[in-house]
């Protein structure tokens, strides 16, 4: 009876000292990744904004985590459905528990998708999607506070960079604009509208696709009666494919040039030679001469075990978003959604592992778009890559290009 009692007790004492033990363990931090991950027109990015973070998680928990706790990721397909999205959102609030989250390929899911952290105060930066309404949408008057960031440029941005490349560097004036009747297609084309009429330009021709469209002649005769000399393409890689392979069957061979979407994988592989010569405005080349840049190529490509980056424009932003949240947690002292908030507007101390750039305040209260136009670069697709169109900027690349200080 005795032994019985006395193994009681012990048995009681483990209990409570392994209870202990529990408890004094350092719980995760806890961030949502949202992407699309099963829908082939916005896989590319997808899979780079997961594979992106996965390159970050193991850095910062190989040098300890943030305070002292390890990262852990939180991932969701959206499917580049907005409905699926706002479900994602939701899930990743009320059941995750997340503290931030990164990611959104497509404009038109990440907009309702981030009204749900808005409303819930969980701060987002997205990494993937460009349209111009992804965070004006969310800033005062709207909105007292905004919690939508963003790492990605801007398509108030790319329009600018395209055109100065076609009119002032090439001097292609009679521009042709083919684009998807997506919203990120339609958000492109307003952006590029705007662009040639604050250069008092008119657009050639102005055509759009659905997407998924696979015969675009139509369209093709009509850029080729309009007398075109440079085509400007907004819309996904997988669609780009249809545009170069059209014109090329309609020996109309003009210059391309369009936005990031171009410089992604699925585009280079299934367009082939048609996409030879094509130009793309991207904030990161895989193959950059930059120590740090090539390194996280080296590392995505290791630890996702893949030969190349489907998307590497959005793997390095997106990773870059994650450091920009890490900092901000730091600097807080806190995982309160408001409180990282504040601390991402009023970021004390420069970045010093970024990827596309060296964040020195990147937002503020007014502005929470971290990449300007000096940020942006023109990729040319050459051999089946992505290298720097213009000799000076390939000769600049160890050289971050950083966002001029807030007055």
């Amino acid at each position: 009876m005795q032994f019985s009692k006395t193994f009681r007790l012990f048995q009681a004492f483990v209990v409570l000292a392994g209870s202990g033990l529990a408890a004094a363990e350092p719980q995760t931090i806890r961030i949502g990744v949202i992407g699309p991950l099963s829908v082939k027109s916005s896989e590319d990015m997808g899979l780079s904004i997961i594979g992106g973070a996965k390159v970050f998680q193991s850095d910062i928990n190989m040098s300890g985590g943030v305070m002292g706790q390890q990262i852990e990721l939180v991932i969701r397909d959206d499917q580049a459905k907005p409905e699926i999205g706002v479900a994602m959102a939701k899930e990743l609030v009320e059941k995750e528990k997340v503290v931030a989250v990164v990611g959104f390929a497509n404009t038109g899911v990440a907009l309702p998708a981030a009204k749900v952290l808005q409303e819930s105060k969980v701060p987002v930066v997205v990494s993937g999607a460009t349209g111009a309404s992804v965070t004006k949408t969310f800033m005062p008057p709207a909105y007292p506070v905004s919690y939508v960031f963003r790492t990605s440029a801007s398509d108030a941005l790319q329009p600018i960079v395209i055109l100065n490349d076609a009119i002032d560097r090439r001097k292609l004036d009679k521009i042709a604009l083919l684009h998807d009747e997506s919203p990120y297609g339609q958000f492109g084309r307003q952006s590029v509208l705007a662009e040639l009429e604050r250069r008092k330009i008119k657009p050639v021709a102005v055509e759009s696709f659905k997407v998924g469209e696979g015969d675009m002649k139509a369209q093709m005769q009509r850029v080729k009666e309009s007398g075109a000399n440079v085509i400007v393409v907004y819309c996904l890689g997988a669609d780009a494919v249809t545009v170069v392979k059209t014109a090329e069957k309609e020996g109309l061979k003009l210059p391309m040039v369009g936005p990031w979407t171009l410089s992604q994988q699925t585009f280079i592989d299934k367009a082939g030679s048609s996409a030879e010569g094509v130009r793309t405005s991207v904030t990161f080349i895989e193959n950059e001469l930059s120590s740090v840049k090539n390194q996280f190529a080296v590392n995505y490509r290791k630890i996702n075990s893949v030969s190349r980056i489907p998307s590497a424009v959005a793997a390095a932003q997106t990773y870059d978003a994650l450091r920009l949240i890490s900092l901000a947690i730091f600097q807080a002292g806190s995982t309160e959604g408001p409180k990282i908030q504040a601390a991402l507007e009023n970021l004390a101390h420069s970045t010093t592992s970024t990827v596309v750039s060296r964040y020195a305040r990147p937002f503020t209260p007014s502005d929470h778009e971290a990449i300007t136009e000096n940020m942006i670069v023109l990729g040319e697709i050459r051999k089946a890559q992505v290298t720097y169109a213009y000799k000076e900027d390939a000769s600049s690349a160890g050289i971050m290009r950083t966002k001029a200080p807030a007055k």
